[in-house]
């Protein structure tokens, strides 16, 4: 048994750049373990008109760009999936006779695409290494995303599984306390409670684990975000300033508490970067920037012995 280095991500949310830039990082941190830590798909289809004539149309970021040829379309079709979102070439016809059912299933389509597509990538990249890769979905991402994780030569979907790093085990879960958009893996507290609990009776010895919980613990200072009013935007002080307000998971915060892993990785709140300690626990969540195609990361060395020994956040 000897002492692992781990790269940890979250918050992909399908940019395209950021992937691949994590599918490098093992080579370059000389990392032996990768792991992304949820949410790893785009929100949003982006239709590309094909005017059938050689130009093309798109309304972007609340802009309506014209683009003149092909060579145009493809960059900045390069650029959108940068920034996690799924461009599709559409005809204006096929647009109109589009139902918001069909619009779901090409997202669907597209989503299950991007990702079977970093699959592939990541068994070339990773093939003969001794780099292991270990993804999970998050809440924000749909159940169709499993399968294509399952599908992986090299990559290993964590998603309520115990895995076996020598040193340590690993526990990871993409479950998330209820969220005001009620994602699709969003529940309430007491059923997240409950769900932690059945996954980390498994472990041989909690204190000698990773808890890889996508969700921050509640009040962790990795879990403050905007105040959101009911129609969604933030709330603002006396002041105009943003409202801030902790938004992490009291069943989080109570199994770091009650069994007191060596260390938490954590993601879901993309401003929440910080490394923080609860008890004896290093929770560390990167943050995320993925729109910029800047990757937040940290890494993360773990002795022989199953103790943390060094820790750092990264950008790249």
């Amino acid at each position: 048994m000897k002492s692992i280095r781990i790269f940890f991500v979250s918050d992909l949310h399908g940019s395209e750049v950021c992937f691949r830039k994590f599918i490098n990082a093992g080579k370059h941190y000389q990392a032996d373990v990768l792991i992304s830590g949820g949410d790893v798909t785009g929100k949003m289809i982006v239709p590309m008109i094909d005017e059938q004539n050689g130009t093309y149309e798109v309304t972007y970021l609340g802009s309506t760009v014209r683009l003149k040829d092909e060579t145009e379309a493809q960059e900045l079709m390069k650029n959108i999936r940068n920034a996690g979102f799924y461009p599709v070439l559409l005809t204006r016809e096929q647009i109109a006779a589009m139902t918001h059912e069909d619009i779901d299933q090409l997202f669907n389509t597209e989503m299950a695409r991007v990702l079977s597509d970093w699959v592939t990538l990541a068994d070339d990249r990773l093939r003969g290494t001794g780099i292991r890769c270990f993804m999970m979905p998050g809440n924000d991402d749909r159940p169709e995303v499993d399968s294509s994780l399952e599908s992986s030569e090299c990559v290993v979907n964590a998603d309520g599984k115990i895995v076996d790093l020598g040193p340590v085990e690993m526990v990871s879960t993409g479950w998330a306390n209820m969220t005001p958009w009620r994602c699709p893996r969003d529940v309430e507290e007491d059923v997240l409670a409950a769900h932690l609990s059945g996954l980390v009776s498994g472990l041989r010895d909690p204190r000698k684990s990773i808890f890889n919980f996508h969700v921050p613990p509640y009040d962790s200072l990795l879990d403050t975000a905007p105040l959101l009013d009911e129609t969604l935007r933030p709330r603002l002080d006396p002041g105009g300033g943003i409202q801030m307000a902790p938004v992490g998971s009291t069943a989080v915060r109570q199994m770091i508490e009650t069994y007191q892993p060596i260390l938490g990785l954590h993601g879901h709140i993309h401003e929440g970067r910080g490394v923080t300690t609860i008890d004896s626990t290093t929770c560390i969540n990167p943050g995320s920037e993925y729109q910029a195609g800047i990757l937040r990361g940290a890494v993360v060395v773990i002795s022989k012995d199953g103790k943390l020994v060094d820790r750092a956040l990264t950008a790249g």
